[in-house]
């Protein structure tokens, strides 16, 4: 975005290089740091629009880096980006709730593309849409959720819908399982009753519950031949920052086996999901809306998919202008 001045910080040369192409192809300004003592000086005294800073976990327990986080985090658009172990870093941002805007990248740098979407959602303040995560043109299937009668009938549709794209069946059984654990996750989970309490996540999930006009949740599917993207989005913003750092922990550290799996409970299904795909993006405005898109990379192989390191996003709506 032309006007807007970013900030890059990565102690990796190739890293470097492709951000300052990327970035500078917005139009924004860019300056791009190797090492952290410039870091520290140059936002000493603030003024830049974003800053994409590439941290470690040992980095971030240094004092000096806790103590820039704390001043830095609250005072400026901040996306903290890592190409280690998601787990790592999801203790960070229950730590420092402010922190409210992180890509995982297991092992590679961030792609020009990711570059250039996440900072165009930060600086744009536009952090909704599956479109963003698709080739241009693409025009995704929705599907509108009233029931968990009508489970069994969006699965099939998108079920099918992968099967026209010549998804093979192992592919196709990753479909039904996202699809199952998000429209069931926007009927009994993400309802909010008037003073914000969960209205039907004591709801057993074989019971029938049907959906309030006000409260329809909307399924979307899209893919651009290289990725099938599957986004559910509610009317609600329920599933804040807390919620979703607490069931990430508890899949990512601790496994699956020591996730809650009981009725109304999100966190076996969040790790199903987090286990079919190639990356999970949520953005969240609490109190008003969720949206959870996953991302299937359709050129691997099944053997190479499974080993493919996951990427994490989270972005949250950020009011302070």
């Amino acid at each position: 975005m032309r006007g807007r001045k970013v900030l890059f910080f990565d102690t990796d040369p190739k890293a470097l290089r492709v951000a300052e192409r990327a970035l500078a192809a917005t139009g924004s300004d860019v300056d791009v740091v190797a090492d952290e003592d410039t870091l520290f000086q140059r936002t000493a005294n603030d003024g830049y629009d974003l800053y994409m800073v590439s941290v470690e976990p040992a980095n971030v327990a240094a004092p000096r880096w806790t103590e820039w986080l704390d001043r830095s985090a609250p005072q400026a658009k901040l996306v903290l980006h890592c190409t280690q172990n998601t787990e790592d870093y999801l203790p960070l941002l229950n730590q420092r709730r402010y922190l409210q805007n992180l890509i995982a990248k297991n092992e590679t740098p961030l792609e020009p593309e990711e570059l250039i979407r996440t900072s165009e959602k930060i600086l744009r303040r536009d952090i909704f849409g599956l479109d963003k995560y698709l080739l241009w043109g693409v025009e995704p299937l929705r599907l509108s959720i009233h029931s968990s009668r009508e489970k069994p009938t969006i699965v099939r549709a998108v079920s099918d819908y992968g099967r026209r794209l010549g998804c093979n069946e192992r592919t196709l059984e990753l479909i039904e399982t996202i699809v199952d654990e998000v429209v069931s996750n926007a009927i009994y989970n993400a309802p909010r009753n008037p003073d914000g309490t969960a209205k039907y996540a004591h709801v057993d999930r074989r019971e029938v519950v049907n959906l309030e006009p006000s409260e329809a949740a909307e399924l979307q599917v899209g893919c651009d031949g290289e990725y099938l993207g599957i986004a559910q989005v509610d009317p609600f913003g329920a599933l804040d920052q807390g919620v979703v750092i607490e069931y990430l922990n508890r899949c990512l550290i601790k496994g699956p086996q020591q996730v809650s799996q009981k009725a109304g409970g999100a966190g076996i299904g969040l790790y199903r999901v987090f286990s079919s795909l190639s990356k999970f993006v949520i953005n969240l405005q609490p109190g008003v809306k969720t949206e959870v898109i996953t991302l299937i990379d359709l050129r691997l192989p099944m053997k190479k998919f499974k080993a493919q390191p996951k990427s994490f996003h989270i972005f949250m709506v950020d009011d302070r202008g």
